[in-house]
């Protein structure tokens, strides 16, 4: 049952986009404003997948086509369970060399600028297979670089890399997101360029090819075992929850997919499967296996009958049966609304974190680890906001027996 639920921080930016947050993107990152923030643990060390990233001073502005960021927590990644808040003054960018940017020639009081995620293709592939709406504008686009709405939607680590899940839009007057692919971090660090070598497409919706039937273009992933599976969702925010899995030895060929087929209980290699998760709601979701608790967890927005909520749902094993929704924020709740929404035509003040008339929250991805009390387990993860454009830090409180 769902205790209690809370804000730890803004990780980006407080009372508006300009006004730094104790983390100082815009000045130490020339961050602006950014979504997502996709959780991933590597070596040790907690990362953030963002999203479209808007620069600060003379770099990513409007009309553009933004690349996406990475942030990561200074602090061991096992003290983030406990103590959330380490990442409200903790989070780094990845950034350019200081010389290399070009905000300190824009504004002396910007340190760098961030380092984009870049991408290189596979053997006998182009990028332009993968990225349909390049970073830039005009005549001056980025191919390496994914820009709008080409953004993570799920990641994990294995042997040493971390694996990003990507979406892929119809083309860059199109930014409907159609398709999905692979991505291999090889080398995770704090510093540099994060470098992503494209693995192999996974799933599309351009046609009626789509190796998985477009059922999997927005992806969590989650390694268990053998396996990493893969919940996916096909038609943005119109989708019920689909399950696949691939072994993990056999990661980097394409290919070897089995879904379930929840109506049978069994895998299967080819053909449709009924859907884990049957209220057709869904886009981006975050799905987790907690050992300390021994349970699944899944979290995400749901778009149900003109209803906008976070929910929660808990399940033994990666084909469940998942449990009832559990409502976690609802953007009608007068509760949640005068808590979290900004008063009309102010700033954003202490907790206030989103203009609640032009924009609703969505993007909630748990982080790796939870806490557990006597009661019961505590719950963080991200939550993103359009308008002011941030990414805020949650905490969720369920008592025993959920």
């Amino acid at each position: 049952m769902l205790a209690t639920t809370s804000e730890v921080c803004k990780l980006l930016n407080e009372r508006n986009v300009s006004d730094p947050t104790a983390n100082d993107v815009q000045h130490r990152a020339n961050v602006l404003g950014a979504d997502l923030g996709i959780p991933v643990e590597a070596g040790g060390r907690l990362y953030l997948m963002f999203g479209d990233t808007i620069g600060y001073a003379g770099i990513w502005g409007g009309g553009e086509s933004h690349p996406d960021a990475v942030g990561f927590a200074i602090d061991p990644a096992a003290n983030l369970g406990a103590h959330p808040e380490l990442l409200c003054g903790g989070l780094g960018i990845l950034t350019l060399p200081p010389g290399s940017s070009i905000g300190p020639t824009v504004d002396p009081s910007v340190v760098a600028d961030f380092a984009a995620g870049a991408m290189t293709a596979p053997a006998g592939h182009a990028l332009a297979e993968y990225i349909h709406n390049p970073a830039g504008s005009g005549t001056s686009h980025f191919a390496n670089l994914p820009g709008d709405f080409e953004v993570p939607s799920g990641a994990f680590a294995a042997g040493g890399a971390i694996y990003v899940l990507y979406t892929t839009v119809v083309s860059a007057s199109d930014v409907r997101m159609a398709g999905s692919y692979l991505a291999r971090w090889g080398v995770p660090a704090t510093s540099g360029v994060p470098s992503y070598e494209i693995q192999y497409a996974i799933d599309e919706r351009f046609d009626s090819r789509g190796p998985l039937l477009g059922d999997f273009i927005n992806v969590a992933a989650e390694p268990a075992g053998e396996y990493v599976y893969l919940f996916g969702t096909g038609e943005y925010r119109a989708s019920a929850v689909h399950l696949a899995r691939k072994r993990l030895d056999a990661l980097e060929a394409p290919g070897g997919f089995e879904r379930f087929d929840a109506a049978s209980g069994a895998w299967i290699t080819a053909g449709a499967a009924a859907p884990i998760v049957d209220a057709a709601g869904y886009g981006e979701t975050s799905v987790r296996y907690f050992a300390a608790i021994d349970r699944w967890v899944f979290l995400a927005e749901e778009q149900v009958a003109g209803a906008n909520h976070i929910v929660a749902r808990f399940a033994d094993r990666p084909e469940g049966p998942w449990s009832e929704a559990i409502v976690v924020h609802d953007m009608a709740d007068a509760d949640f609304r005068s808590h979290y929404c900004c008063a009309p035509d102010d700033a954003c003040a202490g907790a206030e974190f989103m203009n609640c008339d032009r924009t609703g929250f969505y993007g909630s991805y748990l982080l790796p680890e939870l806490e557990v009390d006597a009661d019961g387990f505590t719950l963080t993860y991200t939550l993103s906001s359009f308008d002011p454009y941030d990414v805020a830090l949650f905490r969720a409180h369920f008592t025993q027996g959920t």
